[in-house]
């Protein structure tokens, strides 16, 4: 019967009658239908791995999975105008008459908790804190509806602290350390100070003490252990970036100081202003990150490098469409020189010619020729980079991408946007960053295997024995660092 079916099929086909219900996904494609593209693309970038692109006869059964990223939950299968497809990782269609393009999206969840289902519906609203006489508060800046935000206040030298203030005159709270509950509108809180004559700070000290005055920009707080302390005394500074911000650097007195978020600061002969740089974060996962006018970006990672050890530093690219060839030019800082003979494409970019070229002592130029790379997200490839073991440790170095061209299939020479990244060196054991191995590090290791949340863990340093997993044995390792240091 198999054999009749299939002759009948034929002679219809070639006499010009054979009807559309006659089509068979399974049999080979009819004449004028040719094999249509499939791209799949994964949205926010870097939160998941997808499979099944290509190009399929048009009736034919396509199955597509998704993988999530580390952080981050498969959502679901839509198309390009948001409708969901399915629900499910694994997702079997019939491929159509047309180019297809399908987004598998994912939520950022660390912990689980729920995101809105598509980043481009994501309204941010204005939190302002209004200036006040007597004292400087931070935390301010754009969140979304329902965020918990950290807002700190830090009152002159002979003021004391209120409250929080709505436009209303109604107090929120009395504490200076307050966490807020964003509206979906935008707010304007205000601090206020009172001067208080009768209870002058430390009025018996000598003149050789001084303020530290804290201040920040939009998106997270500053805070100080002491905020008058005695010349050569020390302090613990720390900044905390609020939800959708990350920090960028302390200022002294209006120039730049240091890149840690939180370190010691020595007292010196005068009064001293420490200011937190913040910047809103586009690469965050609840943002797109690629802006929607743009069809190619290119860009990079923050990676953590440990002295004496080799780093691997990969190049990412989204795409919208096929791209054929490409060049870019990677700038690293002076001490990391990448090992131009270690690049590996990956395999979506099998078949290129890949050239590396060193133009100066810290720029590098890569030319990737003669292959095609299907539209998505991927990494393009990835280097080693080696860390010295002079690199100084607790400090983070920009790596920058530019003077990006690629070329689409019909020849039309184009530029991509571009997203710089950083290197941060931190010594093995140095759990929290902060640019020492100390006994609190050792604690904040035991906090982490414990199953508690530390403030600050870093866990690409954390692992001191190198074997996948923290426990107690990576806490007697750190204690033996702080030993070898003290001897």
């Amino acid at each position: 019967m198999t054999r009749i079916r299939y002759l009948t099929l034929l002679l219809a086909l070639l006499c010009g009658t054979a009807a559309a219900q006659d089509f068979n996904p399974e049999s080979p494609a009819e004449p004028g239908e040719p094999p249509q593209p499939l791209v799949l693309l994964v949205s926010p970038a870097g939160s998941g791995s997808v499979a099944g692109a290509g190009r399929y006869v048009p009736g034919s059964e396509v199955r597509v999975s998704a993988s999530s990223a580390t952080g981050f939950r498969f959502e679901a299968w839509t198309d390009t105008r948001s409708t969901t497809l399915s629900t499910q990782p694994a997702y079997t269609f019939v491929k159509a008459r047309r180019a297809d393009t399908l987004v598998a999206r994912y939520v950022y969840a660390p912990e689980g908790p729920a995101e809105p289902s598509d980043p481009a519906l994501v309204q941010y609203f204005t939190l302002t804190l209004a200036p006040a006489t007597g004292g400087t508060a931070s935390g301010g800046g754009r969140y979304r509806a329902g965020s918990r935000v950290s807002l700190s206040a830090s009152p002159s030298t002979g003021f004391v602290f209120e409250g929080w203030f709505d436009t209303g005159g109604s107090c929120l709270s009395a504490e200076r350390t307050f966490t807020y509950v964003t509206a979906a509108a935008n707010v304007t809180l205000t601090p206020r100070f009172r001067f208080d004559p009768q209870a002058p700070a430390e009025p018996s000290e000598p003149v050789l003490s001084h303020d530290i005055v804290l201040e920040a920009s939009d998106g997270g707080t500053a805070s100080a252990g002491n905020m008058r302390l005695r010349e050569g005394s020390s302090t613990t500074v720390t900044a905390r970036a609020n939800e959708g911000y990350e920090f960028v650097r302390w200022l002294k007195d209006g120039e730049p100081y240091t890149e840690l978020p939180s370190f010691s600061y020595t007292m010196g002969s005068e009064d001293v202003t420490l200011r937190a740089e913040f910047r809103f974060n586009p690469a965050a996962p609840d943002e797109p990150s690629m802006p929607a006018t743009k069809q190619y970006a290119f860009y990079l990672m923050s990676v953590i490098g440990v002295p004496g050890e080799t780093s691997l530093y990969p190049v990412y690219l989204t795409t919208l469409d096929d791209l054929c060839d490409m060049t870019f030019q990677l700038t690293f800082p002076p001490g990391l020189t990448p090992r131009l003979e270690s690049v590996r494409l990956s395999a979506k970019a099998e078949g290129y010619k890949l050239s590396c070229t060193a133009i100066s002592d810290t720029s590098y130029v890569f030319t990737l020729t003669g292959g095609r790379l299907p539209a998505g997200n991927t990494q393009l490839l990835v280097f080693d980079v080696p860390v010295p073991e002079s690199m100084e440790t607790g400090q983070s170095f920009p790596v920058k991408i530019n003077q990006v061209s690629v070329s689409e299939p019909d020849g039309d020479h184009l530029t991509a946007s571009t997203r710089n990244g950083r290197l941060y060196v931190y010594q093995r054991g140095d759990t929290n960053g902060d640019g020492r191995v100390n006994l609190t590090d050792k604690m904040n290791l035991v906090t982490y295997v414990l199953g508690k949340t530390p403030d600050a863990f870093i866990e690409e340093v954390s692992d001191v024995n190198r074997d996948g997993t923290f426990d107690l044995r990576d806490c007697r390792g750190v204690a033996d660092i702080i030993n070898e240091q003290e001897e």
